[in-house]
């Protein structure tokens, strides 16, 4: 499987705290059969550099090598929506075109259709992360809808699907799924206790609703064409 968006690197947000924290999700990850994984921190309003999170992968990646543990670390950021479409061409996705970008965890901003319209026009793919955890999207998906419709692409948080994150988060990630209206599975995870970067139990989640291709597709298929820069 390929992790989109983890915040794997320590001592930079609310992921781990140090380098050991930081090792011990890379090991749980590849347990549960994660073989990429993008580390995304928060780029919100401090703007961690681009050299400071490849550094943190550079070394990270040494690590697993060194541990023989088969994961590889690609850079990336979870982006704040308002942060501008060249900020957020600093922090896309392994130098690709595809970006994170998080809405408010209390409600869909106004301007949110703006906010995507601008990074497509730059020639960025947006890709929305959780929006089954936005009450905004739970309340009314079709919002979601709308900005799928124009572009945008959709990650949901692989959890909610297993009821981690409520039962609201659980029917609206499997209503959005049925519909049509995800592209990828990924962990968001931010250590290896609470939220562990683990995918496996959304995967088989995903593969009751849509089938095992579909599924696949989820966690594998189209990942690997977003860090390969491949268009979907």
């Amino acid at each position: 499987m390929i992790d989109l968006h983890c915040h794997i690197l320590w001592d930079i947000d609310d992921g781990p705290s140090d380098f050991d924290g930081s090792m011990a999700m890379a090991r749980l990850a590849a347990a549960d059969g994660t073989r990429q994984l993008v580390a995304t921190p928060h780029v919100q309003d401090m703007l961690h550099s681009p050299e400071l999170i490849a550094e943190k992968v550079a070394r990270l990646n040494q690590a697993l090598r060194d541990a023989e543990i088969d994961l590889e670390i690609l850079s990336g950021g979870d982006n704040l929506y308002n942060l501008g479409v060249e900020n957020l061409a600093r922090y896309s996705i392994n130098g690709t075109r595809y970006v994170l970008v998080e809405f408010p965890h209390t409600h869909l901003p106004a301007q949110a259709g703006d906010t995507l319209f601008a990074a497509l026009n730059h020639g960025l793919v947006p890709i929305i992360t959780h929006p089954e955890r936005n009450p905004s999207i739970v309340q009314n998906p079709k919002l979601l809808f709308e900005l799928v419709e124009n572009g945008a692409l959709v990650q949901l948080t692989a959890d909610s699907l297993t009821g981690g994150f409520g039962p609201a988060a659980k029917a609206c990630a499997r209503y959005l799924l049925k519909k049509k209206m995800v592209h990828f599975l990924a962990s968001d995870g931010h250590s290896s206790k609470h939220r562990p970067p683990t995918m496996s139990a959304g995967f088989k989640a995903a593969s009751k609703i849509v089938g095992k291709d579909a599924a696949r597709m989820l966690v594998f298929d189209n990942p690997a064409k977003v860090v390969q820069g491949i268009e979907l």
